[in-house]
Formats: structure tokens, sequence, C-alpha cells
């Protein structure tokens, strides 16, 4: 087993199956080459079954861009590199049948016989603390700290529903950083990641306390600037285009300026979904992009 030869890797395997705890391994492309008999109860696949599938089928969609950025950072750490209490976390997992149930899992790495990957599944309660947590940790893009996208638009259609009953207005804007991939191939990912991070810096310490800010895609990012109309929504943009081309971040001993082109539409229950105002400020930031970048254009009907 995993090296082992005759008893002791019967031995192994019996000591595993034994266990109170779901034990998943995975080979160095996170497959799985183990799965005990807890692990069958808690997730619902028989052994046979699941042997050769991905780590993924166990992580709800929702969660896996989160995933992969820990798993990434995970799988590059020296396998001493932390005791095993401290790779514990709360997660959402997902069941065979697809519903999702929270649990704690920890992970190891184990490079004596070649690299795995251990995850020990404990199937207890969660507290209603952690519960809060792991919502917090559903809500976020785990690379800027913001509201993801689902969560914003959740945020967003509460936003709509609220103007529609008082009737007030409200206007969204479409952010995207222009020099995004010159930047990946000039520099590196990391760097572009970087410039990410700057922006929503400037942004969270720019935009008012009211207004709701998330990440929208790869390089693009959502604003919603509730009881504000287009022109106040405008001249709040063009202040953020501004200040981010003041302001580059270093990266390796070299400063790297960015820009930012932001497309800004109106919000009106009486003649446009939300959906619409998204695409309208989408088409808006388009135009400003395609005009060289570092400015802002406002949807025209």
């Amino acid at each position: 087993m995993f090296g082992f030869n005759g008893k002791i890797a019967d031995v192994s395997k019996n000591v595993l199956e034994m266990l109170d705890d779901g034990v998943i391994i995975f080979d160095k492309h996170f497959n799985v080459v183990f799965f005990n008999e807890k692990a069958e109860k808690i997730f619902g696949w028989k052994a046979n079954e699941i042997m050769g599938e991905s780590l993924k089928i166990f992580i709800p969609e929702r969660f896996h861009m989160q995933h992969d950025v820990f798993v990434d950072e995970f799988s590059k750490e020296h396998a001493s590199s932390k005791k095993m209490g401290e790779r514990t976390r709360k997660i959402y997992a997902r069941h065979m049948e697809g519903y999702e149930f929270p649990t704690n899992i920890t992970i190891m790495k184990s490079d004596a016989v070649g690299v795995y990957f251990i995850a020990i599944i404990r199937d207890n309660d969660i507290s209603t603390r952690d519960e809060k947590e792991l919502l917090r940790i559903a809500a976020t893009d785990p690379l800027t700290g913001v509201l993801n996208k689902n969560e914003f638009l959740s945020v967003a259609e509460k936003e709509c529903s609220r103007s529609k009953r008082y009737t007030r207005p409200f206007s969204v804007a479409i952010l995207k950083l222009d020099n995004y991939t010159k930047i990946n191939d000039s520099y590196s990912y990391s760097a572009g990641d970087r410039a990410l991070q700057s922006i929503t810096n400037i942004c969270c310490n720019t935009l008012r306390n009211v207004d709701i800010f998330g990440r929208w895609s790869d390089c693009e990012f959502a604003i919603l600037l509730p009881e504000t109309k287009v022109d106040g929504a405008s001249i709040i943009s063009r202040r953020l285009v501004e200040i981010v081309s003041d302001a580059p971040f270093e990266w390796e001993n070299n400063d790297i300026n960015i820009t930012i082109s932001i497309g800004v539409a109106g919000y009106d229950d009486r003649k446009t979904l939300l959906e619409e105002a998204m695409r309208h400020a989408t088409i808006a930031m388009d135009a400003a992009y395609d005009r060289g970048g570092n400015s802002v254009e406002t949807y025209q009907q």
C-alpha cells in the first residue's frame, strides 16, 4: 500500500478502516486512491465507485475557486511545514446525492513514498459561530476579500426590492483593470493578482460605506451605489479612475502603473431589470475600454 509491501500494508489499511473518522487519500494529481468505510458513510459513495475521481467531486461547485487557491498553496508546502492541528478547516462538503453539509477536515501531505495528500473528515456538529464563518467564506472572493459575484447579486436583488418599495434610485457600475493581461505577461500572474488587490484597497477606501463592492470576473469588479442617480455615480467613478491612475503598486522593485475603465448605468424599476442594468454598465465599460481606457462611460438609452 503506497510503497509498503506485505503485512505492513495490510496493517496500515486495517488501521485506516477502523478509524471513526473518514479518511481519503489522494495522489499527487488529487485523484482518490483510498476511501475508508467511514468516508463511504459520510459521502455516500462506495470505495469502488470513487477510485480515481478528482478531489473536486467532494466540494460544492460554488466553492471550487476558493478551494483551488487553498489546494495550490498547500501542495507547494513541505510536508513538515505545519503541525497537523494547524491544517484543520471547517468546510461545506458535497454528498453523493448532491446536497451540502458542514464538516471539519484535517489535511496532511506525505512525501515518504511519493507524494500523497490525506484528508481526515470528522462528521460532527458545527457550532452556530462556525456556521456564520462558513457562510462568510462562501460569500467572499478569496483573492481580494470582497463579495464574490453570487453574493454581490444577492445583495443587489435586495437593494432592487428596497428601491421599488420606496421609489428610490440607485446606480450600478462595472470596473475593469485595463492592463491586466499586459501585467500578467510582462511580470507574472502573481503581479496581476497584486494589481487586483491594489484596486480593491483603493475602492474600499474611496467608496462610501453604503456602497456595495464585489468581484465580477477575472479583472472586473461591480459596484452598487444606493440612492444615487447616474450623474452622482459618474462623479464617484471618475474619482476612482483618477486615484487608481495616480497610485502605482510596487512589485519586485518595480513601480507598475495601472488604469481602469468604468461603465455606469442607472436602475429604474419601472423600466429596467437588474440584469439589464448590469448588462448596460458592461456595455458602457466596454466602450470606455475601447477608447483607450482610464475613463468613465455612462450608458445611454
